[in-house]
């Protein structure tokens, strides 16, 4: 308001003439000696709605700047040698400093103050500048290893050097977009999705006092000098009811640190380095062999007519006891171009039936496996042949792959493809998991199957009965301590033993010590 009053009181000294009948010299030189009148007289010169600028000769780097709505306010002005880009060389150039807006009625906005405070706005200008450096946030180096940090070669690998796999790509991706960039990981959500995003959202903004220091920001609006290890606690305490996302998520953070100081984008030290994740679960479940009967003979029977797809693959699963995404992607033949290599996850050998054999391109492990085909596998896989050309199911007889989509026969099933199917046969059978409680030691059993169970009851048959060692080869895994700490139950039976320190008698000797006793007791 006091602005609008001020620019009118200026309008009207500036026109004082036409009220007065006088007619008043407009000034339009662009230097010329400020004085009050003069000031008052000059009118807008300039051309495209640029200022005109007025230059004191009276006072060194005094000038007015005018402007279409006869506005007019002071800048101090000074030439300072700066470097010009275009001509590659250092070169003078006029550096403006606003100072106030004209006001002839005000002592603090006349020409006497404006004399008065330009040679220190001058010294401003020609002091050197401190160049502070904006801190880069953690969300914005978050986005960006997200953009391109997954392009390369990953960074735990130190003997061979391999790409990331698509799906720990996509992994990562999730993580980073709902757990520190705080936004939802599709576009496309379910209201229960939604519900889920928003208490996850909640958890990691909201205000916590954790170790007497107070927590109102999430992780990504600090920069990166600020983040230190309690800043990384915070995170895994705020997500403490879901320990495994917890250690999933510091792992991801921890990933982020480790590829920024490798591409110099961060000098500092990984504040993750000393951070104790939380306990696993380790999750040591297998189906009872009369559920394993069933599952069998429900996909031998005639289910197999209704859902072929469904049946072959739940028995691949405990037949071969491979990873679920590995029996998905199976193709009948070898590709023969990169990109379909690159979107299966291996192939039936040419003459499989009399070979045995299938090819598993990159596994886990990030090795190639050749998977050997049993009789009862071979059995399904040439049903399944057989039950493509039938007209039930001729939509999948132009797919490459052993489990098809349906609405898209060129990429193969995921596991939410056989979900209703899995929960009809877990009602229709009442299957049954016999698990290992962590807490007591007991073996106990639950309602419940689903396709993980079928590896994990594979596993611990072959340990049963072959060992520890053959179970971990046949389950592809790096060492044996994973297949016994994730996968082998221990059957309670196992540990029901005679005396162990009995010294073992021939049976010759048996016979013959019996022999003696009865000659004795004669």
């Amino acid at each position: 308001m006091t602005e609008k009053i001020s620019n009118a009181q200026h309008w009207l000294s500036a026109n004082a003439s036409r009220f007065s009948g006088r007619k008043a010299v407009v000034e339009t030189s662009t230097t010329f000696n400020f004085t009050k009148a003069k000031l008052n007289s000059a009118k807008y010169q300039g051309k495209n709605g640029r200022p005109d600028k007025r230059f004191d000769s009276g006072c060194d780097g005094l000038c007015l700047f005018i402007y279409p709505s006869s506005m007019k306010t002071f800048y101090a002005v000074t030439s300072k040698m700066m470097w010009n880009k275009k001509k590659q060389r250092n070169e003078k150039n006029a550096i403006y400093k606003k100072m106030f807006l004209y006001n002839p009625d005000a002592t603090d906005q006349g020409l006497k103050a404006a004399r008065s405070k330009v040679a220190d706005k001058i010294k401003q200008i020609l002091a050197p500048r401190s160049f502070t450096k904006k801190q880069k946030l953690f969300g914005e180096l978050a986005k960006s290893f997200m953009e391109t940090g997954m392009s390369n070669y990953r960074l735990a690998d130190k003997t061979e050097k391999h790409e990331y796999k698509q799906s720990t790509i996509n992994k990562y991706k999730k993580l980073i977009r709902t757990y520190i960039l705080l936004k939802p990981h599709s576009k496309r959500m379910t209201v229960a999705q939604k519900k889920k995003f928003d208490v996850i959202a909640n958890r990691l903004c909201g205000v916590i006092n954790y170790k007497d220091i107070l927590s109102d920001k999430p992780l990504k609006d600090f920069a990166l000098q600020e983040i230190t290890d309690w800043h990384i606690e915070v995170v895994q305490h705020r997500l403490r009811d879901t320990k495994t996302t917890a250690n999933d998520v510091v792992k991801i953070i921890s990933i982020i640190f480790t590829w920024a100081k490798q591409n110099k984008r961060f000098t500092g030290a990984n504040p993750c380095s000393s951070i104790i994740k939380f306990p696993e679960r380790k999750i040591k479940a297998k189906l009872i062999d009369d559920d394993v009967e069933k599952i069998m003979n429900h996909c031998k029977g005639k289910a197999f007519d209704y859902a072929p797809f469904f049946c072959c693959f739940n028995a691949l699963i405990l037949l071969l006891g491979k990873r679920i995404d590995e029996i998905l992607g199976l193709r009948w033949k070898q590709p023969y171009n990169q990109k379909d290599i690159e979107e299966c996850s291996g192939w039936l050998e040419a003459d499989w039936e009399k070979t045995k054999y299938l090819h598993l391109r990159d596994t886990k492990n990030r090795k190639p496996e050749r998977v050997f085909l049993d009789e009862e596998s071979i059995a399904f896989l040439k049903r399944l042949e057989a039950a493509r050309f039938t007209d039930r199911n001729s939509w999948s007889i132009k797919s490459p792959f052993l489990f098809p989509q349906r609405r898209n026969t060129n990429k193969h099933a995921s596991q939410s493809s056989f979900r209703k199917k899995l929960i009809k046969l877990n009602e229709k059978l009442g299957l049954t998991i016999q698990f290992k409680d962590e807490k007591t030691g007991k073996t106990k059993q639950r309602l419940g199957y689903h396709f993980k169970l079928g590896r994990k009851t594979f596993g611990s048959k072959i340990a049963e009965k072959e060992g520890l060692e053959i179970a971990s080869r046949k389950l592809n895994h790096s060492s044996t301590r994973v297949t016994k700490e994730h996968y082998v139950v221990p059957v309670d039976t196992q540990l029901e033993i005679e005396n162990v320190y009995q010294r073992k008698i021939k049976k010759e000797d048996r016979i013959k010590g019996v022999i003696v006793n009865k000659k004795e007791i004669k």
